[in-house]
């Protein structure tokens, strides 16, 4: 459940459920996410309409489909059956790879079905502007950058918005490079023009999910993909499993944290002493959702043991399953080994007593408290 109260009729805001690179690329993976992501997605709606009056909106981080044009009609009807706001961005496998010629036209489609590339609206009391940060030549040729045409409109949409109001960035791909630990040039252009405001950068493409502090009021949340990794691993490189992030805007104020499928999903994921194979002496926990602000504790039985030490590691999970249990073509099995990557927000600890009771808890950024026990 959402775990929000119920609001006045004078309560400002909106709720946000925002899903990462839907990207069907054949009939059976469409049939997918109608099957698995949509039911999942309309529950949250659901939920969310009983708990609150305020807007609801769904918004894809881009990849909306997989180079299949003629997915992208039958996905938008699929989404605004939904009955909520429907939006969505431009990413690199929504380009039409099949045409000859400027970007423009491999960008048509698109436009065709879902308009104009680059947009500004009012979501609550936030500022909501859309970009295309994808400059296309080709299916393996492309770069993560703003053109000219949307710098020139992106001047002139910051001089109307007041220094004291909240802006989302919403584009496709991150604008925090991971594996080189930086932000990207043209974004901090964008921080630039922003700079006062509370900024945050809403983004996907890379199949995992983080939460970045990219300066004192500006963060970017990139979205994992919602079908695990691109529908052929049951989580995503990272061990973020199905789900989505969802974003509530209550009286001014943000709120967010990552929503699994599985309801019967813990935050915590642990996996006991001899199971991870590097770490066999200890207790280890991945913590869904997981942000610097998070912190993971534990206690033994009964007593407070302090913080869990951070470790950054392969996905345990994610690596049992290409391992053993895919079953692919060689070009897909070397895709899903070539996109396992470490993150860090996995945790261990070590008993002092053999068999004792530990019980980890976790506390995130805003005061939601979760914590699981283990024998």
């Amino acid at each position: 459940m959402l775990g929000i109260a119920s609001t006045s009729a004078q309560e400002q805001g909106f709720n946000l459920i925002v899903v990462g690179d839907t990207q069907p690329q054949t009939e059976e993976q469409f049939e997918r996410l109608e099957r698995e992501v949509v039911p999942n997605i309309e529950q949250i709606i659901e939920e969310y309409r009983e708990a609150s009056n305020l807007p609801i909106a769904v918004l894809i981080t881009g990849d909306v489909v997989w180079d299949n044009m003629a997915f992208l009609p039958r996905l938008k009807e699929l989404f605004e059956s939904l009955d909520v706001e429907f939006i969505t961005v431009i990413g690199n496998h929504d380009h039409n790879r099949d045409v000859e010629g400027s970007e423009s036209l491999k960008e048509q489609a698109y436009e065709d079905v879902f308009g104009a590339r680059y947009k500004h609206f009012m979501l609550g009391n936030t500022h909501f502007i859309l970009l295309d940060n994808i400059l296309y030549q080709s299916y393996e040729n492309y770069s993560i950058e703003l053109d000219k045409e949307q710098r020139k409109w992106l001047r002139g949409v910051a001089k109307d918005i007041a220094k004291n109001e909240r802006v989302a960035i919403c584009m496709h791909a991150p604008v925090y490079n991971f594996r080189e630990g930086k932000i990207l040039p043209y974004a901090r252009h964008i921080m630039h023009l922003f700079r006062g405001n509370e900024l945050h950068f809403i983004t996907g493409h890379r199949h995992r999910h983080a939460t970045v502090e990219l300066g004192k009021k500006s963060i970017e949340h990139s979205v994992a993909q919602v079908c695990g990794n691109l529908w052929f691993a049951p989580l995503c490189t990272d061990g973020t499993p199905p789900g989505v992030l969802c974003i509530e805007e209550r009286n001014n104020v943000w709120q967010w944290h990552f929503r699994t499928f599985d309801n019967k999903q813990s935050k915590l994921i642990v996996w006991r002493e001899g199971e991870v194979k590097e770490h066999k002496e200890y207790i280890v926990v991945k913590v869904i959702g997981w942000d610097s602000k998070h912190s993971v504790e534990w206690s033994e039985n009964g007593v407070p043991m302090g913080a869990m030490e951070q470790i950054t590691i392969l996905d345990p999970d994610y690596v049992y399953y290409v391992e053993n249990e895919a079953d692919y073509s060689d070009i897909i099995m070397q895709r899903l080994r070539r996109s396992a990557a470490p993150h860090s927000h996995y945790f261990r600890c070590k008993r002092t007593t053999p068999h004792s009771k530990v019980v980890i808890s976790t506390t995130d950024r805003f005061g939601r408290e979760y914590e699981c026990e283990v024998r």
